[in-house]
Order: structure tokens, then sequence, then C-alpha cells
């Protein structure tokens, strides 16, 4: 090796020290960025040939490792939009709406909205009025990805993979109509013939809509009432004969019930209900309703949604109900330490991460997800401090080699004097 060799090997550990401390200061700067996998700066020796003879030792030169496989932990979050992935596994973000653009993969599962472009809607009215599409996106604004349920309410998860919309008019919930019924109640056993009682009871039709049904108690002799329906509109008809209640000495119903109630609305949809009145006395006292029952529940528009642990997205409706809308894809990767890092807290596909394999949580067992959860950063601020004093070490010790080899150069040069 040539005195001015010795130069080489401690201007590379310099610069080989400065690059892991550089690594070191991004991952403490991101000790609590979602989904933010440490870089591991390695070394490796540099050897330089000349004329195939090994001559002066290149020194060292670093080698960056990536810990993408390493979970981080999952925090509990306030925000229903925050979800993470306990496990293997990448969520799928596309850069464009309709998913022509680059596609991505994160695991920081800090999701936002997004408003898309307008489309029409028909009204509760029946009018036509024009909102924007909303959709679920990532930090960066790219869009979600995963699969729609299809007309029987299944996911079809081999296709290709869409954005996700979200907002309140994206999916409705069809009503079902009410089929039977049942009432709990008194009628009062000291009013005279003719006096009347009533009570609205809800009723869903065959299209989905909510109706009030007028259901008229009149007393037609002693222990004896009549149950007429009405729906206030002449529009509509109303095919139920009124039904006959009787009850004996005791004040409990010994016959009118079950009672059919048959409607035909204005709209075309039809109502045809089995009533249930065997809970009806006649006692002493005010009219009482205690209790009224129906199955059927008229159709609903999305209130919000909420994520499982499988990955499916159920929308919640104004009707009660809950319906799955989406399964959202869970990416795997054979060797994901190979993926190449982008900014925004995102990954890429590269030859030594080889293909994606899109899948669902449910199917392969690779993860659970954690609802209302968010994953932060894999970094053990604990191990980069003790790096970076090890790295502070080797940088001052090549340091002192630069300034000795130095000497040594002033010293072969002061021998020409």
């Amino acid at each position: 090796m040539s005195v001015y060799g010795l130069f080489q090997p401690s201007v590379m550990g310099m610069m080989s020290q400065a690059h892991s401390l550089s690594n070191i200061g991004f991952n403490i700067a991101n000790v609590n960025t979602g989904g933010y996998k440490a870089t591991d700066t390695q070394f490796a020796t540099l050897v330089s040939k000349t004329l195939d003879k090994q001559s002066d030792l290149g020194g060292v030169r670093p080698v960056d490792l990536q810990r993408i496989d390493q979970q981080g932990l999952l925090l509990s979050s306030n925000s229903n939009l925050d979800l993470g992935i306990n496990g293997r596994g990448f969520f799928m973000v596309n850069t464009e709406l309709d998913g022509s653009g680059e596609t991505f993969y994160t695991r920081d599962g800090s999701f936002q909205l997004a408003t898309g472009p307008d489309t029409t809607v028909i009204a509760d009215d029946n009018s036509t009025i024009t909102v924007q599409e909303g959709y679920l996106v990532d930090k960066n604004g790219y869009y979600v990805q995963g699969w729609p349920r299809d007309a029987s309410g299944n996911f079809t998860t081999t296709g290709a993979t869409q954005a996700l919309r979200v907002d309140p008019y994206a999916f409705t919930s069809t009503g079902t109509s009410t089929t039977t019924a049942s009432l709990t109640a008194n009628v009062p056993g000291e009013i005279g013939t003719g006096q009347t009682e009533v009570f609205n009871a809800s009723m869903v039709d065959s299209a989905g809509v909510e109706h009030s049904v007028e259901l008229t108690f009149t007393k037609t002799g002693t222990n004896e009432w009549t149950i007429t329906p009405a729906t206030g509109s002449a529009l509509d008809t109303v095919n139920s004969t009124a039904g006959t209640l009787t009850f004996d000495s005791k004040g409990v119903l010994s016959s009118g019930t079950p009672y059919s109630v048959d409607i035909t609305w204005a709209s075309g949809a039809t109502t045809s209900v089995t009533l249930d009145m065997t809970n009806v006395t006649q006692y002493a006292g005010a009219f009482s309703v205690f209790n009224y029952q129906r199955d059927g529940f008229p159709a609903g528009d999305m209130q919000s949604f909420s994520f499982n642990t499988d990955g499916t997205i159920v929308g919640n409706f104004d009707n009660a109900t809950n319906q799955p809308i989406y399964q959202l894809a869970l990416v795997t990767f054979i060797n994901p330490n190979g993926l190449t890092m982008k900014n925004g807290n995102l990954f890429q596909v590269s030859g030594e991460s080889g293909e994606p394999n899109v899948t669902t949580a449910s199917v392969e067992g690779f993860a659970t997800f954690a609802p209302n959860s968010r994953e932060v950063s894999n970094v053990d601020i604990a191990d980069e401090f003790t790096r970076m004093i090890i790295t502070q070490q080797a940088y001052n010790a090549s340091a002192t080699t630069f300034r000795t080899a130095d000497e040594l150069t002033q010293v072969a040069r002061d021998l020409k004097r």
C-alpha cells in the first residue's frame, strides 16, 4: 500500500459513517410517522484492484437494509377512518380514480375522505339532485383499492380492484315489506257503544316505503269491538274489511285475532300484514298501547361506514340496518424487504421484492385488520441512540486515521529537503 493510499480507507470510513448517521437521523425523525419502516446501515469491505492485482484496500462501503417486514406498534385511535394491519401485507393504493395510475403499497392506514366528480341521484321526493362522490384515500390522496359486493351481496376478489366510494349516496339499503305485526294494548271497558280509540301503526309497503296506518277501534256492544284500517288518503285502496274483536267477561280476547291488513297504495305498492292481537285486553282504565312490533324496514341511505377485522367495509344505514359494501385488498410479497421505498410512506414493486399477491385477509390468513388503530413506525429509539454513539466513535476513529495519514505524508514530503 502506498503512503497516499492511506487516505482512501479513512475517507471512505468517514463517508460511510456519515451515511449511517444520516439514516439514523432519518429514523429518529420518523419515529412517530405512521407505517414508516426503519433503515439499518450495514457495512461491507471495498477492495480496489489495479491490473488484476490487489493493490490498495479501498476501505468500506455502506449497505442499507430495509426492515419493511417488521411490524410497528398498533395504537388505538378515535378515528373510524384509521385501520391497522396485524400481520403480513400492505394496503394497495392507486394514484388515479379509474385505476390507470401508478400502484403503490403502504402500511399506513390513516385514511381520509376525498371528493370525486359530481353525480346525480334521486332524492326522497323523486327530484334529481347533484352531489359530489366521496372516496377513501391515503395521506397522499391516493385511492385505496378493494372490491365491491355483487348483486347477490357477495365479493368477487379475483378481478381488478377499484377505488372505494363511500359517500352517503354510494349505497342504499333496499327495504323489505311488513308481513307480520303484533299489538299489546288495552281498550277501556267502561266507555259507551259507538265510542272510538285510534292507534297509528307503522307499516312498510312492498317498495320499501314506510306508512302510518290508522287503526280505529270502535265499541259496538258489550265486550265487542271492531277494528278498521285507514290511510287518510283517498288515493289509497284499503282492501280489508272491518274485523271484530270479542272479549270474555274477564276482559280477555276470545276471538278476532289474527287480523289481516291489506292495502294498495297510490304508488301501486302493496301492504299485506297479519296483525296478532292476542295480547289486546279490555280492562278498566284508559286506552293504552304497551307494545307494537313489526317486521320489515324501509329503504335507507348510508350514514356512515366501519371496518371489520376481515377487511370488509360495512355500511351503516339510517333504517338501522348494516351490510357489507366492500372488501379491502391485502397485498403480500415473497420478499417485502426488497420493495423500493417512496415518499409518503409508500413502497413500490422492484425486481427483488417479487410480484404482488393481491388477496384478502380472510382467504389467506396472512393478517387481520385492526379497526380504530394505526400502525406507527418500527423504529426503536433506544437502539437508534446506541447506533448513533457507535457511529460517532467510528467516525472519530476514521478521522484520526486521516490525520495520522496526513502526518505521514508530511514526513515523507520533508525527506526531500
